[in-house]
């Protein structure tokens, strides 16, 4: 029973967290620690004083309609204020109200399944590395299943603790003090633009919604959690400078997205204030189905943002003229998934390799075939790295919290396997290829001159050398448009005495190899 009410724990505080993180803005003003975070949503203003620029340059308010508004928000901002540094004072007495003392038994408790732990751990680190003869394997097994039950006696006393009368009465009474907090801030919200309303005259409320939308996305856009979900698609058109009649083709698609992500970004973000209740309300009850059932929502929200960015550059770099289509695709990618299509070591490399002096013509012709087969390398692979991102990120980021979850109640989790990350393998491995390419045609001054041109299998060498770790997971995969066969093969073309390694004879027989065009991919 104990093992099972742990679990529920764990995924219960998966679903806090997650919502936890969603909705935390980039920066929030005032105290931090997981009892403000608790009610992230709910402390978090609609308006702040600083929008008073946005409706003036929106409505061009006159003189007197400024000041009245200025004063609004001013009475806004510090009503607010005040009232979510009293309610965090309030969640925050009540979480310390659940930790226990030093001098506690279950804590004491605690601690000591905790060193056991660590200590049993390290003796199973030691015994895998005696050997695999019988007796070892047997006491790596026995050892282990000492592990797995400190864990479900960790587990055991972390389910006690949290089902404790204190802790279940401070649950009740943060759950009381965030839904407090979140009535408080939708009246706030209705009270503010009711008295905005009153001051516009016909002309100005027509331009309301289009301000409310970009007020939405000032303040929700940021908070994403998923790559590709925070683009400002506006603002990023804005900053390319494009001539009015350029302008005047993108604005449909504009008009459309600025409606639709205004409104994928309400429901996100309404979603998420609602749910904590819920959450905290599931915590003591334990009633994980509403967990689950929040956590995916998040997810599919998230997701749905994500999707209208995309869609919407998509059809921008659609209704561009050519010669502006692919600049704004790669700034919008790069904008949107930095991780995938910033520029990598291989590219910045063999473009320093074409500025080399001395160079001779053969080398350097070689070295431009090579870098176009870069190009169409990488690609293929960052396209196949963005259809597992979108396919997966959701999902591993809710694992990421599974684990920490785990942690948290005195277990362990193995990460999964990640077919993002196996994605970002493949292209390390065509990097590292073409980097031993380029390696093998310039003579050891021009690879100094160009800061060694350390591959990820050097790196994972050198911190194998200096104890940091073992094996290097590196796979010698040739590329479409490399050596066939990968490195190991092209060495053994070349490599004479059987030394494994390339010399400066043998790279002289490599770029001999190039000038009478061998090797170049087509």
């Amino acid at each position: 029973m104990s093992l099972k009410v742990s679990l529920l724990i764990q995924t219960l505080t998966v679903a806090l967290l997650t919502t936890v993180v969603l909705a935390q803005p980039s920066g929030r003003r005032g105290g931090g620690g997981f009892s403000s975070m608790m009610s992230g949503g709910g402390m978090t203003p609609d308006y702040m004083l600083r929008d008073l620029q946005k409706f003036n340059d929106a409505f061009d308010l006159s003189e007197d309609q400024l000041m009245i508004v200025e004063q609004i928000l001013r009475d806004y901002d510090e009503s607010f204020r005040e009232a979510s540094d009293a309610s965090q004072e309030g969640i925050g007495g009540s979480f310390r109200s659940m930790r226990g003392s030093e001098d506690d038994p279950a804590s004491q408790k605690r601690d000591a399944l905790r060193q056991r732990y660590r200590d049993v751990q390290d003796k199973l680190d030691a015994a895998r590395k005696l050997g695999e003869d019988a007796d070892t394997a047997k006491m790596q097994e026995n050892l282990q299943n000492e592990m797995n039950t400190i864990r479900e006696e960790m587990q055991a006393v972390r389910a006690e603790q949290w089902q404790s009368a204190e802790r279940q009465s401070a649950f009740e009474e943060i759950s009381l003090l965030i839904q407090d907090q979140l009535r408080l801030k939708k009246k706030m919200k209705n009270e503010l633009e009711g008295d905005l309303v009153v001051l516009l005259s016909e002309e100005q409320l027509a331009l309301w919604p289009a301000l409310q939308r970009q007020l939405i996305r000032d303040r929700l856009l940021p908070r994403g959690r998923l790559s590709g979900e925070t683009v400002d698609v506006m603002a990023l058109v804005d900053q390319q400078e494009f001539d009015a009649d350029v302008l005047a083709t993108l604005s449909p698609a504009l008009d459309e997205w600025d409606v639709q992500v205004a409104s994928a970004l309400t429901a996100r973000e309404d979603y998420i204030v609602e749910t904590q209740g819920v959450l905290m309300s599931s915590m003591t009850t334990m009633d994980v189905s509403g967990g689950i059932d929040v956590m995916k929502t998040q997810g599919s929200l998230s997701e749905s943002v994500r999707s209208i960015n995309d869609l919407a550059i998509e059809n921008i770099v659609l209704l561009l003229p050519s010669e502006l289509s692919k600049a704004f695709d790669d700034e919008a990618k790069q904008r949107g998934y930095p991780r995938i299509f910033r520029t990598t070591r291989v590219e910045r490399a063999y473009e320093a390799a074409q500025e080399l002096e001395g160079l001779e013509a053969d080398i350097l012709s070689a070295i431009v075939d090579l870098e176009m087969a870069i190009v169409i390398e990488l690609a293929y692979a960052n396209e196949h790295i963005l259809s597992e991102t979108h396919r997966w990120e959701s999902q591993e980021n809710l694992d990421r919290m599974n684990r920490f979850a785990q942690r948290m109640s005195g277990g362990s989790s193995e990460r999964a396997a990640s077919p993002i990350r196996e994605a970002e393998d493949a292209k390390r491995v065509i990097e590292d290829t073409y980097l031993e390419q380029l390696k093998m045609l310039l003579t050891e001054e021009q690879i100094e001159a160009l800061g060694g041109l350390e591959t990820s299998k050097d790196r994972e060498s050198n911190r194998d050398r200096e104890g940091r770790g073992a094996g290097s997971g590196y796979s010698d995969r040739g590329g479409r448009g490399g050596f066939e066969g990968g490195r190991e093969e092209f060495i053994k073309r070349f490599d004479k005495n059987g030394d494994g390694e390339i010399n400066e004879e043998e790279r002289v027989a490599i770029r001999e190899y190039f000038r009478n065009g061998g090797g170049r991919p087509n």
